[in-house]
């Protein structure tokens, strides 16, 4: 534990004294420079090599470090654990620090929509030319956000989330698109067009199970039955899921990364605050949970970046192994120690022992070190404090 709690000090520390404030993967157009002048190819093409560059052109192209949403609700989320745990490490600022990052969800959400909602901070070029306007909401940045403050709720049963949280449902069930079938039910990522993609499905499944569990109803429930048969129904022979679906070919991406955690998580999750009983999926959760562990992750606790591709080794398929193995150890001991396996590779391997940050990615010779307060930052607070729970709470 003693290097669990270190590394969360100096992490903690790093973001505290960053204000939060930080880069993202997508930041590009944040510049003053009018990338989509030059058309949108070149557009799309400086979007992806700010992305994928281990040198930092941010400063260069003037991009200011700015809060991201989702990463402020993964903030919120690492704090309540640790208050959730008594503050053992003590931090003097954890209740200052909660009240501070609900305030700002309360406060910093998508006008213009049914309910509460969130997106991302930045415009975000696509290659088939279109942009993305900063602040679009979407299910998924909206989902995690929602999972945050539900447990604020839990903790605090403070009315205002029971209202963010009811807004949040009206915005899923009026302005996000879904398809229905013999499957089941499909809600979209965007609000502008139906597709299929697995996780972003399952969160707006999270959704309106939080809605029904802080209105003590079940107003939603078949609803989500429909949502979990869908998604289990896309469940591959050996365990995993693909990312997505073309909606009119059904043909699938065939992106298998921490995803696959994120999935398994949500389904635990819709099961736990709903009356769907979670035995009626073990068998699914089992062969997704082994799927992950003998095929995504290395022995010495690596993640692989895409199957059948290793590298780079990400820091978001890291820290969702972390949180995933760790919540499921009542599944089987050994996910426990090997989400300490993880936690204790990531450590050693892409923490900056001064400054506490993690990097991006580490390649065999090089590492990225760019340090993106939500994509590393955030999700690493959020992935020691859940196994920091797990080893505390029987």
């Amino acid at each position: 534990m003693n290097n669990l709690n270190d590394s969360f000090l100096k992490l903690e520390q790093y973001c505290r004294e960053n204000n939060y404030k930080g880069y993202s993967l997508y930041d590009s157009h944040l510049s003053n420079i009018p990338f989509e002048k030059f058309g949108s190819n070149i557009s799309f093409i400086i979007n992806q090599i700010n992305k994928r560059s281990p040198i930092n052109f941010r400063k260069i192209i003037n991009v200011k470090k700015e809060y991201n949403p989702k990463g402020m609700g993964l903030f919120l989320n690492s704090y309540l654990i640790q208050k959730e745990l008594g503050n053992p490490l003590e931090i003097k600022h954890l209740d200052k620090s909660i009240d501070f990052f609900f305030n700002w969800l309360e406060s910093n959400f998508s006008k213009g929509y049914s309910g509460y909602c969130w997106g991302y901070n930045y415009p975000w070029p696509k290659k088939d030319g279109s942009i993305v306007k900063p602040f679009y909401p979407t299910s998924v940045v909206t989902g995690f956000n929602i999972r945050s403050i539900f447990k604020y709720y839990l903790m605090t049963n403070d009315k205002r989330a029971i209202k963010i949280i009811k807004k949040a449902k009206d915005f899923i069930l009026n302005d996000i698109p879904f398809i229905e079938n013999k499957r089941g039910i499909c809600f979209s990522y965007t609000t502008t067009k139906q597709d299929i993609t697995i996780n972003a499905n399952l969160l707006a499944g999270e959704i309106l199970a939080y809605s029904d569990y802080v209105e003590n109803k079940n107003s939603n429930i078949n609803t989500i039955k429909k949502i979990l048969d869908f998604t289990t129904s896309y469940q591959n022979k050996n365990g995993s899921w693909y990312y997505s679906y073309d909606i009119k070919t059904k043909k699938p991406k065939i992106q298998i990364d921490f995803h696959q955690g994120y999935v398994l998580e949500s389904i635990k999750r819709i099961c736990k605050f709903s009356e769907i009983t979670i035995s009626d999926y073990k068998n699914i959760i089992n062969n997704g949970l082994s799927f992950y562990y003998n095929n995504q992750f290395s022995k010495e606790g690596y993640s692989f970046w895409r199957i059948p591709s290793k590298w780079p080794v990400d820091i978001h398929n890291q820290s969702q192994g972390i949180i995933t193995f760790s919540n499921f150890k009542s599944f089987n001991p050994k996910y426990l120690d090997f989400s300490k396996k993880i936690a204790n590779w990531t450590i050693t391997n892409m923490q900056n022992k001064i400054k506490g940050n993690f990097y991006y990615q580490k390649w065999p010779i090089i590492t990225n070190k760019v340090s993106y307060m939500r994509w590393n930052q955030g999700w690493m607070m959020v992935a020691i404090s859940t196994l920091m729970k797990n080893i505390l709470k029987k």
